[in-house]
């Protein structure tokens, strides 16, 4: 009887094992996979090179002129079909900028939030451009006193990040689970001056 039942055993639970690894997990290597798609985002740069204040002037007496400004990246956004037929949109409910110091004397920075309500076709890709150093961002590295080191104009001083910006994702109609979607770049804060 054992006999009998160990190999009906084996068989159920190996069905049970590949269907408890499908559906809706984190596939990994930055993909999410969703009731009818898969979704993942690439930088279209992979490392910036951030002017905190654009167009300024250095001289003896320090800096002079320029404008602070945000620098933005486009992220790409793609959704893979799972199906030939019946597949859904993805929606883009929040965006996260995490900083990572990479260099010595780096300061931490907060993540930045974003909210959006951006939808994307199943195959399709949507191109986003993500304000990864905004002009608040480069005021604080520049003046906030909370900060352990701030930028010094015309100092050659770089601040250095390793940033992940991510996804947060959900398939209406599908499975009600919320993805999170990662890219990453690198990012160089500086005051590059003419």
């Amino acid at each position: 009887m054992l006999k009998k039942l160990l190999p009906k055993f084996i068989c159920t639970a190996s069905v049970l094992v590949l269907l408890s690894s499908c559906g809706d997990a984190d596939v990994g290597g930055g993909v999410g996979e969703f009731t009818t798609v898969t979704a993942s985002a690439s930088v279209a740069t992979p490392r910036l090179e951030s002017d905190v204040v654009t167009g300024n002037t250095c001289s003896d007496t320090g800096s002079t002129g320029g404008t602070v400004s945000t620098d933005t990246v486009d992220v790409v956004v793609s959704s893979r079909a799972l199906f030939p037929t019946g597949n859904l949109n993805l929606l883009i409910s929040k965006i996260t900028v995490h900083y990572e110091p990479t260099r010595a004397g780096t300061p931490r920075l907060p993540d930045y939030f974003i909210a959006t309500n951006q939808s994307i076709a199943p195959g399709g890709t949507l191109t986003v451009p993500v304000p990864v150093v905004p002009e608040a961002l480069k005021i604080d590295l520049m003046s906030d006193p909370n900060l352990s080191n701030n930028l010094g104009l015309c100092s050659g001083q770089i601040f250095e990040y390793y940033v992940t910006v991510t996804f947060e994702m959900s398939e209406p109609g599908g499975n009600g689970k919320v993805q999170n979607v990662p890219a990453s770049l690198n990012v160089a804060v500086a005051d590059r001056a003419a």
